[in-house]
């Protein structure tokens, strides 16, 4: 099949730190986006000198994307590079929807108006956001750094996901982050983490909960734990210094 590799990843079958999930991601950045007998290369037979301005490069962005599968390996710039390629190729912005696929930069197929594929994108957006990975829940785990810098804030509202909807408020300032995080009820996750990835070389340096020291979180990850069972929203300040 012509991405059964990468749907075993997607669908949860193999996890992200298997040796075969780095195989398959290899084989799509290194080999099928750059020189590919299915014609997945978009930009034709790719030389040595642009192996790397050119990989990666996804024929059918809003059919199957690795971002998911980036997304649960914690490879942030990799997801975010994808999500970005797919918007560049695949929007038209003058009917403002997204197509399934391109052939080349410029020449993309579409729009078909097939509302599956304009809802891709926003789906992978959504992921960056909040996403799953098994029974734990992981919130602002692949956003861009730049959307967490000072004067910049985050706000969801009852954003779906398997275990019910979440509110998040994330608000940035010089040397802190104050947050709001409305955990879901419906389906208790096992597990529960927030990830701040704050503009480098800045990183997470004290974390107070509802008022009070909290110390289970990784300064280098910028990912917090956070405490289950409490059916009020969290309030989280988390102090940051330098790396």
């Amino acid at each position: 099949m012509l991405y059964g590799p990468l749907l075993l990843l997607n669908l949860g079958i193999f996890e992200g730190s298997e040796p075969l999930a780095s195989w398959v991601l290899d084989d799509w950045e290194d080999n099928l986006t750059l020189s590919s007998s299915f014609g997945l290369n978009v930009h034709g037979w790719v030389a040595d000198q642009d192996w790397f301005s050119r990989g990666g490069i996804v024929f059918q962005a809003n059919l199957q994307n690795p971002v998911q599968a980036y997304l649960r390996r914690h490879e942030i710039p990799a997801a975010l590079r994808n999500l970005y390629n797919d918007f560049v190729a695949c929007l038209y912005p003058d009917v403002n929807v997204f197509t399934e696929e391109f052939h080349a930069w410029r020449s993309p197929s579409g729009p078909f108006y097939k509302v599956p594929d304009e809802a891709r994108f926003v789906t992978r957006v959504r992921d960056l956001l909040v996403h799953e990975e098994g029974t734990e829940l992981w919130l602002a785990a692949g956003v861009s750094r730049r959307w967490l810098a000072a004067g910049q804030k985050i706000s969801l509202r009852q954003m779906p996901t398997t275990f019910g909807p979440v509110d998040l408020e994330l608000d940035a300032r010089d040397d802190e982050v104050l947050c709001r995080v409305g955990l879901p009820s419906r389906n208790p996750a096992a597990s529960a983490w927030l990830v701040l990835r704050v503009p480098e070389p800045k990183s997470l340096a004290a974390v107070e909960i509802d008022g009070k020291p909290w110390a289970d979180f990784d300064p280098r990850k910028g990912a917090i734990r956070l405490p289950l069972g409490k059916d009020a929203p969290l309030q989280l300040r988390a102090r940051l210094g330098q790396q």
